[in-house]
This record gives structure tokens, sequence and C-alpha cells, in this order.
């Protein structure tokens, strides 16, 4: 079974964010234990601030997936520690206004696994800030993460995606990728890849891919009688369907579709 605590409040002065006393008040913490050798999978839609503290015990597995969703602020913070063998699914989606996120896995054990899917979508006045770390410290441990979103309107994003391969990490491998679309000019995006490494035998790789909508596309799908504002609208869909379609939850992913508006998605 997972043992689910609440512990006391955290603080959040690493990410930069000043609360007032009633903000501070409103923290909560959590602590999710799995296991050895458990299976879990837990769905949260986080709370304005909230950290959770997760353990996998050896040979456990955790699928957790987490929504943002609130038109408010929020700041938000992931830690994990992998044992032996121990296996890490994360699926987050950022559909918030303001939000500040945090994603720290310790693979300490050999051949811990993390694999993270990431999607946002922002529109008017939306930022985020997304700082993820994979310390690998267990030999033959991975890590894959892969980040798929779309800004639009003056939407502001940030993410810095650090794989850091630790003395000791032999035959680990790390990737990490981003893929961006940009809407429009006013948007800002800022991707930062960083891998450090202080173990010869490893393999770390790391890649963005941020651009527009090929004019050619807008034309041809214009041209079958498609608006623009329905162009982007199907690109938006196109890539966080794919992420939502992994939560493999069907009460969760109609809670999804109904924030985003897809009506016709849940009918």
């Amino acid at each position: 079974m997972t043992k689910l605590n609440i512990l006391p409040l955290p603080t959040f002065a690493r990410l930069g964010v000043n609360y007032t006393e009633r903000e501070v008040a409103a923290f909560k913490r959590e602590e999710i234990t799995v296991p050895d050798g458990a299976e879990q999978q837990i769905i949260k839609f986080v709370s304005p601030c909230s950290e959770t503290v997760v353990t996998v015990g050896k040979g456990a597995a955790l699928k957790l997936v987490v929504i943002f969703a609130d038109k408010q602020s929020c700041a938000a913070r992931l830690v994990t520690t992998l044992d032996d063998s121990a296996k890490l699914d994360l699926i987050q989606l950022y559909l918030g206004d303001d939000t500040v996120s945090e994603i720290v896995t310790e693979l300490k054990g050999c051949k811990a696994a993390f694999t993270a899917e990431i999607g946002y979508d922002l529109g008017a006045g939306d930022k985020l800030d997304i700082n993820l770390v994979a310390n690998h410290y267990g030999r033959k441990s991975m890590s894959e993460i892969a980040v798929n979103g779309v800004l639009r309107d003056n939407a502001q994003k940030t993410f810095k995606g650090t794989i850091d391969f630790r003395t000791g990490s032999a035959g680990a491998k790390g990737s990490e990728k981003e893929d961006v679309i940009l809407m429009n000019e006013a948007v800002v995006n800022k991707t930062v890849p960083v891998i450090l490494c202080d173990e010869e035998d490893v393999e770390g790789s790391h890649g963005a891919t941020i651009g527009r909508i090929d004019e050619k596309h807008i034309y041809y799908m214009q041209s079958r009688g498609i608006p623009e504002e329905k162009i982007y609208e199907l690109i938006t869909r196109a890539r966080l369907s794919k992420i939502i379609g992994k939560i493999g939850d069907e009460q969760a992913e109609k809670r999804i579709y109904t924030i985003l508006g897809w009506s016709d998605d849940i009918e």
C-alpha cells in the first residue's frame, strides 16, 4: 500500500518565490512511500502550493500523474528517491496561470529508471518556470525526459533540465528533449538543457526543437476550409492528447478535457 503522510510546511525560498502569511498557511506537504516490489499509480490535481516527497523501494514502480490546472499562482516541488531497480513514470500537465515547479529525482539505486512526459498549454498572461534535475548515482541508472508545449499570445515559459551523472554512476544513460511551438512573436521561451558529468562511462544527450507552424501547412489547412484559430487549437490538441492518453484513467482524462474546454472529446 502507498503510505501518505502530511508533513510540516515546506520552505520554497529556493524557488525564488515570496508569499504572504496567508499563502504560506495554505502550503501542503505530502510524503509518498512505495514499498519494495510494489506497483502504484497516483493522480494528483495540485493545490496552489505544495511539496511532495516520494520514496520508491527496491524493484517497485510508481506512475505519478500531476495536473496543474488552478487559475491562480502556484508553486510546487516534487522530490523522488529511487532505490535499486525502482521505476518512476512521471506525467505532468501545466494548464494554469502562473506556475513555478521544481522536479528533483535522485536515482540512488542500481538500474533505477526515471521517465518524464511533460506538457503545457500557455496563453495570454500565463507564466511557467520549470526546473527539472535528474541526479544519477546508481550504476546503469536511466532517465528519459520529454517536454512538449504550445505558447500563445504573450505567454512566458522557462524550462531548465539538468542531467547530472555523479561519481559511481557508471553505465548510466540520460536524455532530454523539448519540442515547443510558438504561435506568435509575442511569446517568450527559454530552454536551458544542461548535462553534468563526474563519471566517464555514461551516455547523455539533449536537444530542443523550437519554431512556428509552417506557413505552407497553415495555407493548406485553410484551403480545406479550416479557420486559422481552429488550426492552432488542433495543433494544441494533438500535442497534449498524446500525453493525456498515457494517463490511463478515464475519469481523470475527462476532467482534463473539461478544464481545456474540449467538450466534444468527452461526449
